[in-house]
């Protein structure tokens, strides 16, 4: 464990995060971000500021990974998770849990 996340473990902390990196980029017309964090169990994670539904999807698309070996391995998949089904003529959705 990095001398940081052992400086912030508490009995009353948990899920501690540091960000590694933000990304601001355009889909189209939509501004979108995109967060890298690294845990304290060694991963990488991602999160993104909106998920896109296709114009004949049901619903957005939500990625299942959540860990990843890299930084790089993170930000492919929040790449993938935005433009997996984007058409163009469908609708974006915003995350409510990307500013925290």
């Amino acid at each position: 464990m990095d001398w940081d996340f052992e400086l912030l473990t508490n009995t009353h902390t948990s899920e501690i995060k540091r960000l590694v990196n933000e990304y601001s980029l355009y889909i189209g017309h939509q501004k979108v971000g995109i967060k890298i964090y690294f845990d304290a169990d060694g991963y990488y994670q991602m999160r993104t500021s909106h998920f896109y539904r296709g114009k004949d999807k049901a619903g957005v698309y939500i990625t299942s990974a959540a860990n990843f070996e890299s930084e790089k391995e993170a930000l492919r998949n929040a790449k993938n998770q935005l433009l997996s089904f984007y058409d163009g003529e469908g609708e974006w959705k915003e995350n409510d849990s990307y500013h925290l």
